[in-house]
């Protein structure tokens, strides 16, 4: 009381009408960077990809990194989906993780490549896929899995390499997870073969899964080759 004067309205604040004794603060979502405002309309809403969080404010704030906001006069951001983020600050718009990425948690302010043994086929995941058994991936941030090569197989999902097929095994496909045994009358002398070898004419191999061939016995022969028995 007893004042030879009046006080300009803060800013965050207005006056709007004669004979106040207190100044209104603008609302939440809204801002006033101005002193000596005289109406409601002088609080500006909050830009889209910013917000106001409480009431008398004379400045808005940027939303954060792995947040945004695509609307104004906000008093908040929202938080970035899972499988998609927000790289930089004052954005009103989530971006979602590309091919090859994945996003499992909400708020984050990028993406993850996929691992090894994984991969992420399509956009916006939040989580990414194992390589199924007959294929692997050796390399992070893929969008397939390879198939195991002829002569290789991958018997266990996620895989991040192959296997080569041991000797007296062989694979002639490609995708598979798991080599076929060599033949009675046939062997499989490295590793890694895609095919097996039938036993030589004067030779033989009674047992499947085999290294190496059987010279016939003295008073025996064979006269043909992938022979299992000798004559």
């Amino acid at each position: 009381t007893g004042q030879a004067s009046c006080d300009d309205a803060d800013a965050g604040y207005y006056v709007d009408s004669t004979g106040q004794s207190s100044q209104t603060a603008c609302a939440a979502g809204t801002y006033n960077v101005n002193t000596g405002s005289i109406s409601s309309d002088d609080c500006l809403d909050a830009d889209a990809g910013y917000y106001v969080p409480t009431t008398g404010q004379s400045s808005q704030t940027a939303c954060a990194a792995g947040t945004y906001q695509s609307d104004t006069g906000r008093s908040y951001c929202d938080t970035a989906s899972a499988g998609y983020y927000v790289e930089l600050t004052g954005q009103t718009s989530e971006t979602p993780c590309v091919v090859g990425t994945y996003q499992p948690n909400t708020g984050q302010d990028s993406c993850l490549d996929a691992d090894a043994g994984y991969y992420v086929d399509t956009a916006a995941k939040s989580t990414q896929t194992p390589c199924a058994v007959g294929t692997y991936q050796p390399n992070t941030g893929q969008t397939s899995c390879v198939n195991a090569n002829a002569g290789y197989f991958v018997d266990s999902t996620a895989s991040t390499t192959q296997t080569a097929c041991a000797v007296g095994t062989f694979q002639e496909h490609t995708g598979q997870a798991s080599c076929d045994v060599a033949d009675a009358g046939y062997y499989v002398d490295t590793t890694g073969s895609d095919t097996q070898t039938e036993c030589a004419a004067g030779t033989y191999q009674p047992d499947t899964g085999q290294t190496s061939c059987d010279d016939t016995d003295a008073g025996h022969y064979t006269d043909s080759t992938a022979q299992s028995s000798q004559k």
